[in-house]
């Protein structure tokens, strides 16, 4: 895939994609993703490629990482034990499992008092990994960019 822009449109896209990953919208995460990069116009299949960072494989980091940030921007305690993960971790298992009223109005109670601090969380972790992200992909991107008119040249 080549993507035909600036090495700032295609690292501020990747980054908006980056920060869109860190958001717990699973599953709209790439539509928020394009809807970022037309509102800055930057190079929206960069932007889709940047949601990549969000996996299943980042995802417990990220969002753990974005719970920690979110209780200590609102000041909450952040202290969660053991025993709660598990007990939500089954209720939703539950709730995906068998959607109806009383499993979804028991895994909406139990995520009900993390749904703040998650996403106050997220958008300032988000920004930090948006910000991380851009420079090292501006450099890559104009790097690549320059080799590739060299040999063009050549």
């Amino acid at each position: 895939m080549r993507l035909h822009a600036t090495p700032h449109e295609i690292a501020l896209g990747c980054a908006a994609g980056v920060f869109a990953a860190f958001t717990p919208f699973v599953g709209l995460q790439v539509l928020l993703a394009i809807a970022i990069a037309f509102l800055l116009r930057v190079n929206i299949p960069a932007a889709v490629l940047g949601t990549f960072a969000g996996n299943p494989l980042s995802w417990p980091a990220i969002w753990a990482a974005s719970y920690l940030a979110g209780a200590w921007v609102l000041g909450l305690d952040p202290a969660v034990s053991a025993e709660h993960v598990s007990q939500s971790a089954a209720l939703l298992a539950a709730a995906a499992a068998d959607p109806n009223p009383v499993s979804l109005d028991a895994a909406a109670t139990t995520l009900r008092p993390h749904v703040l601090p998650m996403l106050m969380g997220s958008l300032l972790v988000g920004l930090i990994a948006a910000a991380l992200s851009y420079y090292p992909m501006r450099r890559a991107v104009g790097s690549f960019q320059r080799r590739r008119q060299l040999l063009a040249s050549a």
